[in-house]
């Protein structure tokens, strides 16, 4: 590594690492494919997805607190995927045979990768707390409604967006952008210029937002599901050993119809985010043990391997959303249909 005049450290400046543990076409198909070839095709289709979420629900009226924070979901997996876009283009590895004025990975790093990871935390959160509301709804169902209000769910979505831009403040803290020389290159690029003790202030970081924090996440979403299928399995046994409840209480019936609807959809939500995000979890506790895999490193192409994967499930997790509303919510779908209608005229004029 460089050091500048004021002491600060060149990352990962081009040229330094010249062995590849994988052989380079296998190394590029992969990143091309995942990353601009799917990844793009995926998120593109995604943030047309979130875009319609936001207005389905806008048109619903934000009356609940289940709505409230299915829009905080669908706004944060927004975000994630629009800069998962400019990411995607930057981990483009025929970027590195162009002489460019800058590395692409360390304005990765700054602008894409810390704030797509912030977005995805806060979908974690927002998506465990929709489960937690829903698993208490379902365990003490006559004092939900006094208590998980609509004041309240807008109350903790602001709350986790506002809290978790911690996440993105040591990076911007340890690492600054600026223009250096840079003589394996032989001229000078813009380029990212890392403090003496940045290992030890991104180590911190690292043990709690990216083990303890999506551990958590997976952890409380896990438990509510849990308790949510267990409670769920054990009332019906209950209803079904009472004579004619169900018969004589239509209204009551359909009430826990639609309940259950809004569970079994909010579940589906929370399996498919624990089963696209576990992976790149799992990749950052094995960064944690092989160091070897972190930016500069030896194996760093195994980690960009890897990484394109995780990133795709990542980007699928955050698209999927719209398809399960319409399949499992009949207000969602009442209102994307109406949507529909109100298009299809104007696309034929276009035609």
């Amino acid at each position: 590594m460089n050091t500048t005049e004021e002491g600060l450290i060149v990352l990962n400046a081009p040229g330094e690492t010249e062995d590849y543990i994988v052989n380079m076409h296998v190394y590029n198909f992969f990143l091309v494919f995942n990353f601009i070839v799917c990844g793009e095709i995926i998120g593109i289709l995604g943030i047309v997805g979130n875009i319609c979420n936001i207005w389905n629900f806008c048109k619903q009226g934000l009356t609940d607190s289940i709505t409230v924070t299915l829009t905080a979901l669908s706004l944060s997996d927004l975000g994630g995927l629009v800069i998962q876009q400019g990411n995607n283009i930057l981990f483009c590895p025929y970027l590195t045979q162009i002489e460019l004025n800058f590395v692409p990975l360390d304005l990765a790093s700054v602008f894409f990768f810390y704030p797509q990871g912030y977005f995805i935390r806060v979908s974690g959160l927002i998506t465990a707390f929709a489960t937690f509301e829903r698993c208490m709804s379902v365990a003490i169902p006559l004092r939900v409604k006094s208590v998980f209000t609509k004041r309240l769910a807008v109350s903790v979505n602001i709350s986790i967006f506002l809290i978790l831009l911690l996440y993105v403040f040591p990076i911007s803290f340890v690492v600054e952008l600026a223009f250096v020389w840079i003589p394996e290159t032989n001229r000078t690029m813009f380029t990212g210029l890392g403090r003496s003790n940045t290992d030890q202030i991104m180590h911190v970081s690292y043990l709690i937002t990216d083990l303890a924090l999506p551990y958590f996440t997976f952890l409380a979403i896990v438990v509510c599901n849990v308790v949510i299928i267990v409670t769920l399995k054990t009332k019906a046994k209950w209803r079904t050993s009472v004579s004619g409840v169900g018969k004589r209480d239509e209204h009551a019936w359909r009430l826990r119809m639609k309940e259950r609807k809004t569970v079994v959809m909010l579940v589906t939500v929370s399996v498919i985010f624990i089963a696209c995000l576990i992976p790149h979890s799992a990749m950052l506790t094995a960064l944690s043990v092989f160091r070897g895999l972190k930016f500069g490193g030896p194996y760093f192409q195994i980690a960009c391997v890897v990484y394109s994967f995780t990133f795709l499930m990542e980007t699928i997790n955050c698209s999927v959303s719209c398809i399960i509303y319409y399949k499992m919510s009949t207000k969602y779908r009442v209102f994307a249909q109406q949507m529909f209608r109100f298009w299809k005229p104007k696309l034929k004029t276009l035609k």
